[in-house]
């Protein structure tokens, strides 16, 4: 049978960013996955898809994915999920003291972990837990989909080389990605940066530089920190 949803991508000039709504095609009701800069954009988009948001789900705290979020709740107010390790992260830091690219997060953000199910349009969207871009960067699997976040692109994977980043964490994450994955799945990343906005994990796993030195911890590190 047929998935009974639908994903809207969503792209913006500033950082190339793609954010993602993802349509329950029988009730109408809407995620929205990592809003930036522009929540008016976000209102005039589910109003013309006559969609209903529902929830807002994070694949990581950076600004260029969260910073339409606070506002986008006073508009509709829907709860934020995100990952726990990203939360504890975050909260590690005494006040005033959090790096620049966290500050737009909301305080109420409700925890998922590691291999949790969401229930949405008939699936079970499972989370994994995949740092290495963020120290708790996930993404959401579902049935012939994958969204990334920073984790991995098209023909790329996430930098690691900022507050939280770690390189031999992205390698096993990226690891755990083709390992876990069907690979049949079309990715939905966080970034325009690829030849093109989609390609299934199959094709990737044949074509992506970054997944091309899974074998070699040393050499992945290596390559990820020089490019």
């Amino acid at each position: 049978m047929a998935p009974r949803y639908r994903i809207h991508s969503e792209v913006y000039e500033r950082y190339e960013n793609f954010s993602h709504i993802i349509e329950d095609t029988e009730t109408g009701e809407a995620i929205i996955i990592d809003p930036a800069w522009d929540e008016q954009y976000f209102i005039d988009r589910l109003q013309k898809l006559n969609l209903k948001p529902v929830a807002i789900w994070l694949t990581h705290g950076h600004h260029d994915h969260v910073s339409a979020v606070k506002a986008l709740r006073e508009y509709f107010p829907i709860p934020v999920y995100g990952s726990n390790v990203e939360i504890d992260y975050i909260n590690s830091f005494p006040k005033g003291d959090l790096p620049p690219a966290f500050r737009e997060l909301p305080d109420d953000i409700i925890p998922l972990y590691d291999n949790d199910l969401l229930d949405f349009a008939g699936e079970k969207v499972k989370i994994i837990l995949t740092p290495g871009h963020s120290s708790g960067s996930i993404c959401f699997l579902l049935s012939d989909d994958l969204i990334t976040g920073d984790t991995l692109f098209i023909n790329g994977s996430g930098r690691a080389d900022l507050p939280g980043s770690d390189p031999a964490a992205l390698f096993d994450s990226l690891n755990r990605i083709k390992t876990e994955v069907p690979h049949h799945v079309t990715l939905r990343t966080g970034h325009a940066y690829g030849p093109t906005a989609t390609d299934t994990l199959d094709h990737q796993i044949k074509s992506n530089p970054y997944i091309q030195l899974l074998d070699n911890k040393d050499e992945f590190i290596k390559y990820r920190m020089s490019h």
